[in-house]
């Protein structure tokens, strides 16, 4: 991607925002940044909003940025708990903190319907798998492989 071509890692996420904003507009592709989209409960809205850093194409596709040192679970939990609560369809989450860069790629449709977040230990605490955690590896290879460059 030209913006982490361009600037490298070791920016704040702003930078790196941006930048994006910037090669959306030249690119003609329709987004909003900092997007406040409702959360729904239950079939109704909640009065807390998340607010992603962009949503594309008419709120088809939200795109969440990072800039740290590698995308893990925790990353992937937010952005599926994300389009399910906003009922978005697809995620690109992009990680600039790396010398390579790194990203991920959702379809909520291909996503098992356990819960991501009780699944989630820390790594201090190793315990045998449980069923949630099982599901959470299966929303992990429900998204697209590792894009990074480097293995």
């Amino acid at each position: 991607m030209r913006v982490h071509k361009t600037l490298g890692p070791g920016f704040l996420e702003s930078a790196y925002g941006d930048a994006l904003e910037i090669e959306f507009a030249r690119a003609g592709i329709p987004y909003v940044r900092e997007d406040e989209v409702r959360v729904f409960y239950d079939g109704q809205p909640l009065k807390t909003a998340y607010r992603a850093d962009f949503t594309c194409f008419d709120r088809s596709y939200i795109v969440e940025l990072k800039a740290i040192r590698s995308l893990s679970k925790i990353e992937w939990a937010q952005v599926i708990h994300y389009m399910r609560a906003t009922k978005i369809r697809f995620s690109l989450l992009v990680n600039f903190g790396r010398a390579q860069l790194q990203y991920e790629t959702f379809d909520l449709e291909s996503l098992p319907s356990a819960s991501v977040v009780d699944s989630l230990q820390p790594a201090a605490e190793p315990q045998p798998k449980t069923t949630s955690q099982q599901s959470v590896e299966g929303e992990c290879l429900a998204r697209t492989p590792d894009h990074s460059a480097e293995r």
